[in-house]
């Protein structure tokens, strides 16, 4: 959904409707960065830490998602998808938010809204038992220890929001760094799993 909102009563409708765009007219002027947080705290918000805004996307999100996974480096360590794989999965994860407890969802920056990147804890598509973690961050916000702050946080949440008891995750071989962030968060290596169709270091916490 795409609204305009005009008049004093911005935050009113915002709270009332969190499928809101961040096209936000006030009183004919186009609304400043600090007030479109306001529309970013009326989304439906997963989880927040001190640097990010985990909440489930917009469909008028699509195309600044696709954007970022247009970029060389982030598919690296990826599964291979085309711009139409990922514009269904990104519709298919829209489709999926009725619970609002499990699924896929975008990581914001509180300061301005900006796509930090996306992250999910599911169901593994493999192995519907065991339930992942794995996220994805735009390339301007590496190296921030965001991806550590980003994980114990999936981690807190499966384990004291959803009352789960074990989270996996995976990476691949040549990705150091995420398999570090991991251990830092306190997983195990757990030998390898044959998961998204190729073999993976694979990683396991329990509560």
């Amino acid at each position: 959904m795409h609204d305009c909102v005009t008049g004093t009563s911005l935050l009113n409708n915002v709270i009332s409707n969190y499928h809101i765009s961040l096209t936000v007219i006030v009183n004919g002027r186009n609304v400043p960065p600090k007030e479109k947080i306001l529309i970013l705290s009326a989304m439906y918000t997963i989880l927040q830490t001190p640097r990010m805004i985990i909440r489930e996307f917009r469909p008028d999100e699509e195309e600044t998602y696709l954007e970022m996974y247009r970029d060389a480096d982030i598919n690296r360590h990826l599964t291979k998808r085309t711009d139409e794989e990922r514009r269904d999965r990104f519709r298919e994860m829209l489709s999926g938010y009725g619970s609002k407890k499990l699924g896929r969802w975008g990581i914001f920056d509180p300061a301005d809204g900006d796509l930090v990147g996306t992250c999910k804890l599911l169901p593994n598509d493999t192995d519907p038992e065991k339930m992942e973690i794995g996220y994805v961050l735009a390339k301007k916000y590496w190296s921030k220890g965001l991806a550590t702050e980003l994980a114990k946080a999936l981690v807190d949440y499966g384990f004291n929001q959803i009352g789960l008891k074990e989270i996996c995750a995976c990476v691949d071989f040549e990705n150091i760094a995420s398999q570090n962030v991991l251990l830092k968060t306190g997983f195990e290596r757990s030998g390898n799993i044959s998961w998204h169709g190729r073999e993976l270091p694979f990683f396991v916490i329990t509560k």
